[in-house]
């Protein structure tokens, strides 16, 4: 049995680094540490080098070095919670490693706790993106009971169609967001873990609602630009086979050729099952959505880097974040994109802050919820 969905190719990433270099006389962050029992334990305030990665669609990293005194090693014990006055974000303390007379902190942010959990049932989702990364929360509740997702509040309008049993909590997160262009993060208060979905501002010249920003060689916010472009991965259509044996097996085609050449693909979908009260046409839908997750990750790739030495125009934190869609300008070439920032890196070493984001990292535009080992 077959069925066909067409659909436009030739989906494309772009990516581009810029950064903002800002001497200070000493770290800018105030890191407060917190045990999940007890509640404040100090201030870490000696740090010489910390490194705080945040990311739109997926746990962001920290590294943070200080004096390895015994004050220090106490305080910054594996399993508290990092948390800033200046945004949202925290972290958790995920390992420590003392050379000498170094202390390095590792860890990540917080949404990090969502891997400990995994889909104890089967969930057939038809709801939109937001709601379904909030459904599954309890699962983490399970494991972590100071988490609770936050009340739905309608953000995005992307509908999600999927099927998902014993995936890995964190990996059904991270795909929801991407097939939707959520983010999301777990905020900290004592006793309180909050998992909230959001969606960044559209700030790019698109838009007439707010000032705008704009990264641009012709500025002086970006220089050594790097492009890249390639197909050598590119797949366009896609033979999904779903329950069945020999010629009663389910099989969907998705053709997203739109007057190309076609470069198939065959994606083995028996783990996807039809339910009782699923309609035939509810259960191809599946399917189809399974083989627009396998061609998303067979993309054609365009990439574009770049790095900046000034961006003081646009300051991080007030006139953008992370989230946010921009324009970033490459006028020597022509080259325009109107992108997400899907992740800021802060370094603060030696009385400089410097801010990195990255845009447009790819964000598929439909979901994958394959295996956790993918």
């Amino acid at each position: 049995m077959y069925s066909d969905i067409q659909r436009t190719a030739g989906r494309t990433s772009w990516r581009s680094s810029l950064h903002r270099r800002r001497h200070t006389g000493g770290h800018d962050m105030d890191l407060y540490i917190y045990d999940r029992a007890t509640g404040l334990q100090g201030v870490a305030d000696a740090t010489t080098s910390v490194r705080w990665r945040r990311k739109y669609q997926e746990p962001g990293e920290i590294e943070i070095h200080m004096p390895a005194t015994r004050e220090n090693v106490e305080l910054m014990a594996e399993g508290r919670i990092i948390k800033r006055l200046d945004q949202d974000d925290a972290a958790i303390i995920e390992g420590i490693e003392i050379d000498e007379n170094d202390l390095t902190v590792t860890g990540r942010m917080l949404s990090a706790v969502l891997e400990r959990a995994i889909l104890s049932k089967r969930y057939t989702m038809n709801m939109t993106a937001e709601k379904a990364m909030k459904t599954v929360i309890p699962e983490g509740t399970r494991v972590v009971p100071e988490l609770a997702a936050e009340a739905v509040k309608g953000i995005g309008d992307t509908t999600v169609d999927v099927q998902a049993t014993y995936k890995n909590l964190l990996t059904v997160e991270e795909r929801l967001a991407k097939s939707s262009g959520l983010g999301y993060r777990v905020e900290y208060a004592p006793g309180e873990m909050t998992f909230v979905v959001f969606q960044g501002t559209d700030r790019s010249v698109q838009q007439s609602e707010r000032p705008v920003v704009i990264f641009s060689d012709e500025f002086g916010n970006l220089a050594a630009p790097k492009y890249t472009k390639t197909s050598v991965d590119y797949k366009n259509k896609a033979y999904v086979a779903g329950q069945g044996e020999g010629d009663d097996r389910v099989v969907v085609i998705v053709d997203l050729t739109d007057g190309e050449e076609a470069r198939e693909l065959y994606v083995d979908a028996k783990d996807i099952q039809q339910e009782e009260g699923v309609t035939a046409e509810e259960y191809e839908a599946l399917l189809r959505q399974r083989g627009l997750e396998k061609l998303a990750e067979c993309p054609k790739v365009e990439n574009f880097e770049g790095d900046g030495e000034n961006v003081g125009n646009f300051e991080y934190l007030k006139d953008w974040d992370l989230g946010d869609i921009v324009t970033v300008q490459y006028a020597r070439l022509g080259i325009t994109m109107h992108e997400r920032v899907t992740e800021v890196e802060e370094v603060y070493e030696r009385g400089v802050a410097t801010f990195t984001p990255t845009f447009g990292s790819p964000l598929p535009e439909t979901l994958n919820l394959g295996d956790d080992t993918e």
